[in-house]
């Protein structure tokens, strides 16, 4: 009897060790067995394998070490965009993909290959960038062993051998290469015809029947700016004396911060009364003075507080969509070398307005409508009638008189070395770079409302330049690089479909 119990037992425990070794390994397996795309079990998909939401917040990790390394192309080429983005799935697909595709073609960087380039990253060339930097700001903060590291390179160095490979055999064309070098190397004699709208402003009339009229059509979306009331703690230093030592002054600054850090925890408790709190600071203390108060509710349009006038960084603090009613404010330095708290104690909505509320804003925004129409059919008007005086045989003086404006002659310029003392002279050189000699450009609008601009070329020069053929070689290898990323790019999408990836 003794004996059947022994061989049963036996026999259930081999069974209850193979269902807790497959209960194991379906939860705890990188696999999802369900292919269920989405939950944490398959966050991403690719060449019919799951991989788990930690294996992807890792994979993405290694976007920002990228960045912070320097490899930009890398970083951009495999995310499919050009700045930061939160959601980095399409970098971690990419990469997924690129080892697969790597591998698929043989490429795998030797370790020899893989040390050989860690000195050469491009952070690696800033003169103070040290071993024990990177270690401490950038691969410690995103979690990365040395081995992580090493993988991040040789999936760096991959994507190079690749690029280049799809790449092989692409050239600049001599022709676009040279014709890039000359719109590089023109100098522009030019003049610019201004057409300024506040100055056609001042001859427009807004009459009492558009007023209405705009309220009528517009009145939903005419309200009053939103206010907020504060109260505050306002600390200042206690002053020292002009005999005091820079060591003794340092101390007095440190002991003043840290009093106001501890005034701050307290006035920033969970359901702490500030102004209650505050009471308990007033007056003078051994490290600062403290005064307290309370702002009625006001607007960033309308005059604020004039202890706040001008301080647009600290009205832009408090105004924060962050800070909400009850909110308290980290302490905010001041010009004078203190510091304010504020709490947020009254949250005023938008109101809709009256017509007479609204009458200014309404006059505002009819006079720039309008004044910026007619600016425009100015400047229209003063090219169309340029262009008929320059066609009919007049100089460019001529022409100009003719259509009543006045040209203001600019220094030589090209595209090496732009109108650097003006705000518009990209705008210039944009107008420029498609127009020949005697010429007068489209209608260019400035910036910000501010009118539209003309630019007239009298002549363009190619200047000489002992660079030429280096400046030359430049263009050409980056325009192949451009070349090459354009081919890898196209020939990436194509895998990226073939490998039936999912989200």
């Amino acid at each position: 009897m003794l004996t059947q119990i022994r061989h049963i037992q036996k026999g259930t425990l081999i069974v209850v060790t193979i269902i807790i070794v497959i209960a194991f390994a379906f939860l705890y397996s990188d696999f999802d067995f369900s292919g269920s795309v989405g939950t944490d079990r398959c966050a991403v998909k690719a060449y019919d394998r799951c991989y788990r939401g930690k294996e992807v917040k890792k994979l993405a990790s290694y976007y920002d070490v990228s960045t912070m390394l320097g490899m930009g192309e890398f970083a951009n080429v495999l995310s499919g965009v050009q700045r930061s983005d939160q959601n980095r799935f399409d970098f971690v697909l990419s990469l997924i993909i690129l080892r697969a595709e790597a591998e698929k073609l043989g490429i795998e960087p030797s370790a020899e290959e893989i040390k050989s380039a860690i000195p050469k990253l491009p952070i690696f060339q800033q003169p103070w960038v040290t071993a024990q930097f990177i270690e401490n700001n950038v691969l410690g903060p995103n979690g990365f062993t040395d081995g992580d590291l090493a993988q991040l390179v040789k999936d760096y160095l991959s994507f190079q051998k690749l690029r280049d490979l799809i790449g092989n055999g692409v050239a600049a064309i001599p022709s676009e290469t040279n014709s890039r070098y000359v719109r590089g190397s023109q100098n522009y004699t030019a003049s610019a015809i201004e057409f300024d709208r506040e100055k056609v402003s001042k001859d427009i009339k807004i009459t009492a029947e558009e007023i209405a009229e705009y309220f009528e059509e517009n009145s939903e979306t005419l309200l009053s700016d939103p206010q907020r009331g504060f109260q505050f703690a306002r600390f200042e230093p206690i002053p020292l004396g002009d005999d005091v030592t820079n060591e003794q002054r340092s101390k007095s600054d440190l002991a003043f911060a840290q009093a106001v850090n501890r005034a701050y925890a307290d006035l920033a408790a969970k359901d702490a009364d500030f102004v209650e709190v505050a009471k308990q600071y007033a007056g003078k203390k051994a490290d600062f003075v403290m005064t307290k108060g309370a702002y009625e509710p006001f607007s960033l349009a309308s005059s604020p507080p004039k202890e706040l006038e001008g301080n647009d960084v600290l009205l832009g603090q408090i105004f924060s969509g962050v800070f909400q009613e009850g909110n308290v404010t980290v302490p905010i330095a001041t010009e004078e070398g203190g510091y304010f708290v504020f709490c947020v104690s009254e949250l005023v909505e938008p109101q809709p307005l009256t017509e007479e509320q609204a009458k200014s804003a309404i006059e505002q925004a009819l006079l720039a409508k309008k004044s910026n129409r007619a600016v425009s059919d100015a400047a229209n008007a003063a090219r169309a009638a340029l262009n008929e005086a320059l066609e009919s045989g007049k100089t460019f003086a001529e022409a100009a008189k003719a259509a009543k404006v006045t040209p203001e002659s600019l220094p030589v310029f090209s595209a090496r070395e732009p109108l650097a003392d003006r705000k518009d002279g990209n705008l210039i050189l944009s107008a420029v770079s498609s127009i020949g000699e005697n010429t007068v450009s489209e209608v260019v609008e400035k910036p910000g409302g501010e009118g539209y601009l003309l630019v007239y070329i009298d002549k363009i020069e190619l200047y000489e330049d002992p660079e030429e053929d280096s400046m030359k070689r430049s263009i050409a290898a980056s325009t192949e690089a451009g070349l090459r990323r354009t081919l890898f790019s196209s020939w990436f999408n194509q895998r990226k479909l073939a490998s039936t990836s999912s989200r």
